[in-house]
Formats: structure tokens, sequence, C-alpha cells
């Protein structure tokens, strides 16, 4: 029997119900079950029997071999990894997206055909629409052609006739020569002549005419001028103190500018406004401090003069620049009322006076009435007199009435200086293991940085006006102060031990007492802090361990820790070593356990100082004084009440 029969169980001759759940599984029945759904009712629907035809036999292998080729097929894709699955998803992604990016070339392609048919169209009507003119045109020529020729062959006078009928309609016919010229010559000439309107129009100036005092006085190019004039003219009266006022209404109209006319500025307009009034003028120069008449002179050149010998006779220290007037000083040459002109003498009496104004000093660290006194041209008797006792005291902070003199026309000048500055310094708080717990103390003095700045100072008549900063640099960085808060917890188990030393080693060890002391009878070499077995103990200060591990010389279990310049600790007889040597610990760091390993008695820390391989006195390095505190002992109180 084959492999198929044998499968699907003939050779037990059991009815066969073709049942895919059976075959394939719950997960793989939905791949097959469009195509073979027919194929399974009928397989369903028809059990085996024992009797078969030849036919029913080989129809019956044949689908049994349909239904086994679909079960290698499905258990093979069943069997697919994630990752071939993954690429047989991403292939058919990819080919959607290839199919979906060829159809929207497509269709802009075809867009563009599209729209290059309509173009086509659209320029195919605009030809036939030039054409067709011509074309009858042509057609009518032809037809009135052939009426002349027949004629001609018929009479003389129908000749002339049908020849008169074709010149007459070859050029005044609709679509003949004038018509045709009219139709398309003459919107050609009509914007040609726009144009030329137009480019001749904006080649012209316009103008303002004014028309002052019953009569026209000028042209101006904008409006803004003839107020511009109106205010000069109003400054001019105002100067004279005349109550009298003059009517400086005008009327102006727009029109263009020619070759005869005059344009004035906004000062020939003052000018002119003032000739054209009734009152006493007289030509001379006037003089504008900031734009605003002061006054006017004949002869400007002497008051010039000396403006220029009071600068050049301005007395000051130092280098400086841009040394000048404070002011604009201008001159402008016109007519002007008669009141306002003065002589030159008293021009310059007038820009070179002063006068005295009350102002306020706030005294400075080591100022006196004398300096005060020099810095503002006082006499000593009359800064005493407005403000008295000022000899006697004068320290800083005092508000000190002094007079200043004002110039009408104040000088300045600017000086380059080199101002040195101090930059604060900020604080800052850090725990630290030198300093016993709680224990507040700097250990970095903060210390102020400077700033150089290059500034140019600008004096008004001596006095200091403004500054501005040109350039700075810091010669010196500010120092950080540290504020070291005491976190090293190891002391004495009792406040009654006592130790004064200075303080560069802490106490090593968790409690305590000293069990022995430094040399004795016996010269011993270190302090002996006794402790129960087990306790910590710590690093008295930064260092690296120098060697950690069992000693052969007695000590047992220890360590040895090399710190600045030259010192040396050493913790004995330890029960358990907890660092390597070339370690580096730093200060309250754990480093073993109390023992009694080596040569001892009981359990207790051996500890040694040694400088330059001597041995010291440690009580000498340790300061206990600040170990015992009433907020560490409070806190400690709290913490074994709640434990409790």
């Amino acid at each position: 029997m084959d492999d198929n029969n044998e499968l699907f169980g003939e050779e037990k001759n059991e009815p066969f119900y073709a049942d895919t759940n059976d075959i394939f599984g719950d997960d793989t029945v939905g791949l097959f079950e469009d195509e073979t759904s027919e194929l399974f009712d009928e397989v369903t629907a028809e059990p085996f029997t024992e009797e078969l035809s030849a036919e029913e036999k080989a129809e019956k292998q044949r689908r049994n071999a349909i239904l086994a080729e679909a079960y290698r097929i499905n258990s093979q894709y069943s069997k697919m990894d994630f990752f071939t699955r993954a690429g047989h998803f991403s292939v058919k992604v990819g080919a959607a997206v290839l199919i979906g990016v060829i159809a929207g070339i497509k269709l802009i392609i075809s867009e563009f055909i599209d729209l290059g048919k309509s173009l086509l169209k659209a320029l195919l009507w605009l030809l036939n629409e030039l054409i067709s003119p011509v074309k009858s045109r042509f057609d009518l020529n032809k037809k009135l052609q052939k009426n002349v020729r027949k004629a001609r062959k018929e009479d003389e006078t129908e000749y002339k006739k049908a020849l008169l009928q074709f010149w007459g309609s070859y050029l005044f016919g609709e679509d003949g020569v004038f018509y045709t010229a009219f139709n398309y010559i003459l919107p050609i000439l009509s914007i040609a002549f726009l144009v030329g309107i137009v480019k001749y129009g904006s080649g012209l100036e316009y103008g303002l005419s004014v028309e002052y005092n019953g009569r026209e006085i000028g042209m101006i190019t904008a409006e803004a001028d003839f107020e511009e004039a109106e205010l000069e003219v109003q400054q001019r009266i105002s100067y004279s103190g005349s109550e009298e006022n003059i009517d400086l209404s005008a009327k102006y109209s727009l029109r263009i500018i020619n070759e005869n006319d005059t344009v004035y500025s906004a000062a020939q307009l003052a000018n002119e406004m003032l000739a054209a009034s009734d009152k006493a003028l007289k030509e001379a120069y006037g003089i504008y401090i900031d734009g605003k008449f002061i006054g006017a002179v004949q002869n400007k050149d002497k008051v010039q003069d000396a403006l220029n010998d009071r600068i050049l006779n301005f007395r000051v220290d130092g280098i400086v620049k841009d040394l000048g007037y404070k002011n604009t000083v201008e001159y402008s040459h016109g007519i002007y009322l008669e009141s306002s002109v003065m002589t030159e003498k008293d021009a310059i009496d007038l820009l070179t006076s002063s006068k005295d104004k009350k102002a306020v000093y706030i005294a400075q660290r080591g100022d006196t009435a004398v300096s005060i006194a020099q810095k503002y041209n006082m006499e000593t008797e009359k800064l005493e007199e407005l403000n008295p006792g000022i000899s006697q005291k004068c320290s800083k902070g005092t508000m000190v009435n002094v007079i200043e003199k004002e110039s009408y026309l104040p000088i300045q000048y600017v000086r380059e200086l080199d101002a040195v500055t101090f930059l604060d310094y900020e604080s800052v708080e850090v725990e630290t293991s030198s300093l016993n717990y709680g224990i507040r103390d700097v250990i970095v003095k903060g210390r102020r940085g400077e700033k150089v700045s290059h500034i140019e100072v600008t004096f008004v008549d001596g006095q200091e006006y403004s500054r501005k900063t040109i350039s700075s640099k810091i010669t010196k960085e500010p120092v950080v102060e540290k504020i070291g808060i005491g976190v090293y917890a190891a002391r004495p188990a009792s406040p009654n031990t006592i130790l004064i030393g200075s303080g560069e080693f802490g106490w090593p060890v968790d409690g305590g007492y000293i069990s022995d002391h430094f040399g004795g009878t016996r010269n011993h070499k270190g302090l002996d802090i006794a402790a129960d077995g087990g306790t910590d103990i710590y690093a008295a200060a930064d260092g690296e361990v120098v060697s950690a591990g069992w000693n052969t010389g007695g000590y047992g279990y220890f360590v040895q820790i090399g710190h600045t310049d030259e010192y040396q600790t050493v913790y004995g007889h330890m029960s358990k070593v907890l660092v390597d040597e070339g370690q580096y610990v730093s200060r309250g760091q754990l480093i073993g356990k109390v023992g009694t390993t080596g040569d001892s008695t009981g359990n207790h820390c051996h500890f040694e100082v040694r400088h330059h391989g001597i041995c010291l006195d440690p009580e000498m390095f340790i300061n206990t004084v600040d170990s015992f505190n009433d907020d560490r002992d409070k806190k400690d109180k709290d913490k074994e009440k709640k434990k409790n």
C-alpha cells in the first residue's frame, strides 16, 4: 500500500472523513479553507466502502495525493522562521509601494499630456482666429478676380465696374487693407502714445508755489520746507521781544517747475518771508546753539575766534582728546530783524559767560574741606559758610553743599583711563572630614578678584559727565570661600578624654579610651586605644596606603598610610584589614576593625605617628576638644530613643 493510503488509514478499511483540523491543526486550516473546502466537502460526504470500482479507486488516490501535497506545502510554510516571514512581508510591502509609485508617475505623466493637449488646442484656436480673416479675404479676392476676368470678356463697362468693385472691396471693404490696419495698428499707436505721455510726465519736476503776503515768493519741494521756514521766522521774531505778531499764513499750489523758477531751502524761504514783511531788517549771520537761534552778528569771524581762544586757553591736566564745546555752534547767513542783531562783543560775552548753580556732593573716603573746595574752584570760607563744621568733620557719605559753575557754552573733553574694580567672591559650604562632626570653620579663605577696565570718561567743565567701557579684562580671578562643615564622627567614648593637639590627625577609633600613652618606661612608640573587638578604625587623615596586611614584627594585621610632608600613621593589631596597598583613602574612611592580633594582650588599636621614620607622640596631633557638642549628642540621644 502507498504512503497516502497508509496515511489516511485505508489498511484497516475504516470510514474516512477528511477533517482538516486532524491533519493541519487549528492554526493552518484557514490557509487552505477556500481552495479545498469543496474538495473536503466531497471527501467527508462519501465514506470509504469495501467495494470500489477501478475508477473510484483512481479518483480516491488522486484526491489523497492532492491532500498530501497540500499538507506538505503547509508544513513547509509553518516551519518558516520569523526572519523568512518578515522577508516575505517586506517584499510584498516593497512591491506594493513600487506599484503605487509607478501609478503616481503614470498619473502625473497623463496630466502633463492632457495639459499639453489643452495648450495645443488653444494655440490652434488662436492661429485659426488670426488666419481666418486672411483666408476670408483671400477667398473674396479670388472671387472678385474671377468676376473681373469674366466681365472683361463681356463688356468694357462691366469690366471697369467689376474692377472698381474689386479695388473698393480690397481697400475699403470688410477685412480690407484700411479696415485691417485700423483694427491692428490703431491699438499699437494708442499704447505707444500712452507710454510716451507717462514717460514725459515722470520726467517732470513738481513743486509748491508759495504765495505770501499777496505775492509769489518762490518754490519749495515739500510742505515740510515751509513749516521749517515758518519755525525759523518765529525764532527770529521771538528773540526781538516784539509783541507785534507777523502773519505767517501762506498759500501754496502744485505746479511744474520750469527753468525760470527758483527753488528755495527752508532758511532761504525764511529770508524771503521776512523780506516780504514790513519789519526793519538787516543782513547778518544768525548764531544757533543746537539749532536754537540766540541772536545775530554782522561779523561771525570775531565771535568764532573768541570761542577758539577759549578752547586753546582751557587748562586740563593729563592727556585728553575730543576737546571742544558740548553744544553745536552754527552760523546762518540771512536776513534778520534789526532788533535781533547784536554787537560782536555782546555776542562773545554771552557765549563765554557762566553762572553759579547750587549742587550737592557726596563726600568720599579721604575727602577734606580743602580738597572739595579745590574740586569745585571754591573758597574754603565759602564752603564752610554753606556747610558749618565741614572743616572739623568730613566723613564718607556726608552730603556737602557746593556751588558749581554752569557755563553758557560748556567745554567737554574725553580722557581714557584704566580703572581697577574688585570682584566679590562667593561662599559655599562643603562637608569635610578634616573637621570633627558639627564643627564649622573656613577651610579655604575667599579672595576678591580684580578687573581692569579701559574706559572713556567724558568731562564737562572739569566735572565727570559720563563714562563708557571700551574693554575689560579680569586680571585676578576671585577665590571661592569654602566653609567646612565637619563630618568626622570618630571620637573617644568619654568626653573626659581630652586631647589638645594640633588637630592635624583625627581620633582613629569609633569610641574607645586610651589604655597606654606614648613613651613611658617601656618606650612605647604609639598610643593604645582600647575598644571592643570589631570596632571600626578610620584613617586619621588623607593619604595613600603604603602597606596593609600581616606584619611579622608584632603589629599583627596592620595598615600604614603615607600623608603629606613625609608624615605616616600606623594602625596595628587589627582583626580585619579593609584596604589594599596603593589605595588612596580620605580622612574618616573605614580601613579596618579593632582586634588583638600580633604581640597584643587585649583588643585595642595601636596608633603611631611617624615623621621621616621617627615616631612622635600622637597626642600632639589629635584634638578632641570639639568632639563633644550639644547638637550632636542631642541627635544621638534622639536616635537612641527612636530605636527603643
